[in-house]
């Protein structure tokens, strides 16, 4: 489609594993291919000469906690040294045994131990929940080799129904959010608080912000699509009418995800 196309034109190397994909601005692609973008970037640092001298890409995955987006198997067959971070050492103990594990909040001050030890630092669904996007991009950098890669995806503001979940309290927000997803729940997957700091799907409202960080350059993917009120008549209709317009007419402040990717 022209209009991706477009999307993707603003960045050059970062937009490249996404344009073999076939990027689309819809957001069950976002969903359903974020997998595949991740080891479109791991044979992208390949191709870049962004390997170990073990031929592998490092790759670390923050939030992954027990739940890791590849599996060993798929980590071995992409080449990837794969070290997972969180925050609990719970989380981390409850992970694959064949990982590395680093326990860490990229928000907070992690030190300098690691510092370029990674070619590939990727995230899903953990931006939001940082009160400090911008320490977080700064230890991201960090932690990345030069010419290394990252990729954060994340809920944008101002799609209306994350504006609602920010300004609500959790009172209110968290049993919502089970109403609308009955699978989110507090054994294995609970809410946790949603700050959306720096979480836009507009590139010149964070590029300042990732290239005082260390990045080179930053693409901002957007996605239409809001997942929560599909089992809802009526209010799935006009939701999804809402989204295609604003799709059509590229109203990025109104996006509902975006992957925000940089080079540093």
């Amino acid at each position: 489609m022209a209009r991706s196309e477009r999307r993707l034109a603003e960045s050059t190397s970062v937009a490249e594993p996404l344009r073999r994909l076939g990027y689309d601005s819809d957001t069950d692609w976002a969903w359903d291919n974020y997998k595949a973008s991740v080891l479109a970037l791991v044979e992208h640092c390949r191709e870049a000469g962004r390997t170990g001298a073990d031929g592998l890409v490092r790759a670390l995955e923050i939030g992954g906690g027990r739940t890791p987006l590849l599996t060993a198997d798929e980590a071995r067959a992409a080449g990837v040294a794969y070290t997972v971070n969180d925050i609990s050492d719970r989380e981390l103990a409850l992970a694959p045994a064949e990982f590395a594990k680093a326990r860490f909040d990229v928000a907070g001050d992690i030190g300098s131990a690691e510092a370029g030890g990674y070619d590939l630092v990727f995230s899903k669904m953990v931006l939001e929940h940082v009160r400090d996007a911008r320490q977080a991009w700064r230890n991201t950098a960090m932690l990345l080799a030069p010419g290394g890669f990252a990729l954060a995806f994340h809920p944008a503001l101002y799609s209306p129904v994350f504006v609602l979940n920010r300004m609500l309290p959790e009172s209110l927000s968290a049993p919502l959010l089970r109403f609308f997803m009955p699978y989110r729940h507090d054994e294995d997957s609970p809410k946790f608080p949603a700050y959306y700091d720096l979480c836009r799907a507009k590139a010149s409202l964070v590029e300042p912000a990732l290239k005082d960080a260390g990045f080179s350059e930053v693409l901002c993917a957007p996605f239409w699509g809001c997942v929560y009120f599909r089992k809802l008549p009526g209010l799935r209709e006009l939701s999804a009418a809402f989204c295609a317009l604003a799709e059509a007419r590229d109203w990025r402040l109104v996006a509902d995800y975006a992957y925000t990717i940089a080079k540093k």
